[in-house]
Order: structure tokens, then C-alpha cells, then sequence
């Protein structure tokens, strides 16, 4: 496992210079004002990183470093998931203003959290809502990839939805949610195994696919990406179509009381057996 310790140390260093160049990049294309949250984000994580690289990483400073940041960047990871969640609802003008006070809540509500665990109460770690808090922190990574997740599910098809994003957009949303995705799954890797050596290969991979990250975010985030793509309408054979779905669908929504009245009334007529008295 040696080997994997100047590895580890080289992936850190080029996803710090990756980052780096992202924000060049954006601030080239000029979509820092697009991403402002994504772009501190990043600045704030590289230093984060440049400052834990000049303490030694044994000692005890450094762990009570890594922590501070760790509570830091909890904050700017939800305002990334609260921005690029306002950028996919603007899509929707008849969400209104809505989306930005839903925004402007998670990354309030991520400070909360990290006030509670800035300085948390290792005697009472099981009180409310400290203990609310330190599962939010912890499965952070989780929690922010499922909910990018469950967006699209809900859009694709619960909502049916086909009207095309940004490209910019879209690839901001695919690639946040393998970032986030591959540090949730780092964090059970090295929990289901017990951490010790195994931390080693598992911080590796996550290292690799964040720096593939950085790297895809550079190449695919550019000017041209915030034209939105035409809109294909739909032909009339379609549109009744979707009408027709739509009135049989509120016809059988319609008859879901009447036909549970029915089922009710049906089972009053039944009569009940009751078993034998011994």
C-alpha cells in the first residue's frame, strides 16, 4: 500500500491545480456570474486543500484543520446543489421567484448545520437536533447526489417533461452528481471496511474521478453553452394525443371515489365468519 501514498498525494495536487483552472476557465467564458456559488465553491476548496498541505498530516492540528474545513465546505456543497437547482428551475417561468427563496433557504439552513457542528456536544451527541445535524453532515455527499438524482426522475417521468435544458446546465447537473455520488460511495467504501488500509486505495479512486471531473467540467462548461436549444413542438397528431390522455386520465381520477364506494358497499355485503368458540 505504499505505492498508493505518492499517488494519493499527486491526484490531491492535480485536483487542486484542476480546480484552479476551472476557475480560470469559467471566469474566461465569463460564467462565474452564472455559477457564482459553484465558482467560490471551488476557490474555497483549493484553500482548503493548499492550507492542510502545510501541516503535517499526524498531528493534531491537522485533524482539528481538516474539520473546520470539512464544516466550510458543507456550506459552499449545498449552495452548489441550491444553484444549480435554480438554474434548472428557471427553465420554468411559472416557478417565479420561488426558486431563489428555496435557494437562498438550503444554503441558510447548511449554515445551521454547520454552526451545530463547528462546536458539537460530545457528551449529549444523541440530542435534538444535533443528532439531525451530525447524519446531515456526515451522508452529505449522499444526500445532495440523490436529490440531483430524484430531480431528474421527477422531471423525466413523473412530470413527463421533454423541454431541453441549457447545455451548460445539463452538464453541470451530470457531472455535480458523479462528484457527489463518488464521495457518498468513498465514505461507505471506507465504512463497510473498516477504514485502516483500505482508506488508502478508496481515497485514491475518489481522487482519480474528481479529478476526471475537474477535467470534464473544463472542457464542456463554455459561453456557447447557456443558448438554449430550440424547442421542438409537437405535431397535431400529438397534441390530441396528449389530450386524449389527459381527459381519460381525469376521467379514472373522477371515478376513484365512486368506485371505492362500490368496493366499500361490496364489503359490508359480505358477511364476516367468525371462528367457533372452543
Amino acid at each position: 500500500m505504499e505505492f498508493l501514498f505518492p499517488v494519493e498525494q499527486i491526484l490531491w495536487v492535480a485536483s487542486l491545480l484542476a480546480e484552479a483552472l476551472l476557475v480560470l476557465r469559467l471566469a474566461r467564458e465569463r460564467l462565474v456570474r452564472r455559477f457564482p456559488l459553484f465558482a467560490a465553491f471551488l476557490i474555497v476548496d483549493v484553500a482548503c486543500g493548499v492550507a492542510l498541505m502545510q501541516i503535517d498530516i499526524k498531528s493534531r492540528a491537522y485533524a482539528e484543520a481538516f474539520r473546520i474545513c470539512t464544516s466550510i465546505m458543507f456550506v459552499f456543497r449545498v449552495g452548489v446543489a441550491a444553484e444549480l437547482y435554480e438554474r434548472i428551475c428557471e427553465h420554468f417561468p411559472g416557478i417565479g421567484t420561488f426558486r431563489i427563496v428555496m435557494a437562498a433557504v438550503l444554503v441558510l439552513l447548511a449554515g445551521l448545520v454547520a454552526m451545530f457542528t463547528f462546536r458539537p456536544n460530545l457528551a449529549n451527541q444523541w440530542a435534538f437536533p444535533q443528532t439531525v445535524v451530525m447524519v446531515v453532515q456526515r451522508f452529505q455527499s449522499e444526500i445532495l447526489a440523490a436529490a440531483l438524482v430524484l430531480t431528474w426522475i421527477f422531471l423525466r417521468f413523473v412530470l413527463s417533461i421533454r423541454q431541453p435544458f441549457r447545455p451548460n446546465v445539463w452538464t453541470h447537473w451530470s457531472i455535480a452528481t458523479i462528484y457527489f455520488g463518488v464521495s457518498g460511495a468513498a465514505y461507505w467504501a471506507g465504512l463497510l471496511t473498516g477504514g485502516g488500509l483500505a482508506l488508502l486505495p478508496i481515497n485514491t479512486v475518489m481522487l482519480a474521478t474528481h479529478l476526471v471531473c475537474f477535467l470534464a467540467w473544463i472542457r464542456f462548461m463554455q459561453r456557447a453553452g447557456e443558448e438554449l436549444p430550440a424547442f421542438s413542438r409537437l405535431s397535431p397528431d400529438q397534441v390530441q394525443a396528449v389530450e386524449s390522455y389527459n381527459r381519460d386520465l381525469l376521467r379514472a381520477v373522477r371515478s376513484l371515489p365512486d368506485q371505492i364506494s362500490a368496493r366499500q358497499a361490496e364489503n359490508r355485503d359480505i358477511p364476516v365468519h367468525r371462528a367457533r368458540p372452543l
